[in-house]
């Protein structure tokens, strides 16, 4: 009998970055804040409400305005977008 169980697990602990990592971390949080930010309000503006139509609507957009992020970065934002206007 084969089984699809998967476990997951979050570890907590305290990290002392360098100030240029601290400064590179701020950035990339600042950045996914306002990827999401831009989900929401896209959302909104076009009366979405599924994830793949916001999704359709727009990834090609953030793809090219963040191009040097990897593409989960978009799709995680658009995902959290989505849940955060349910």
């Amino acid at each position: 009998m084969s089984s699809n169980l998967s476990l997951n697990e979050t570890c907590r602990f305290k990290l002392s970055p360098s100030e240029e990592y601290k400064a590179i971390l701020e950035e990339l949080f600042s950045t996914y804040e306002s990827i999401v930010k831009e989900c929401l309000n896209k959302a909104i503006e076009m009366n979405i409400t599924s994830r793949k139509r916001l999704h359709e609507a727009i990834y090609r957009e953030l793809r090219e305005k963040y191009s040097s992020y990897p593409s989960h970065y978009i799709y995680t934002a658009i995902t959290q977008a989505h849940e955060d206007r349910h």
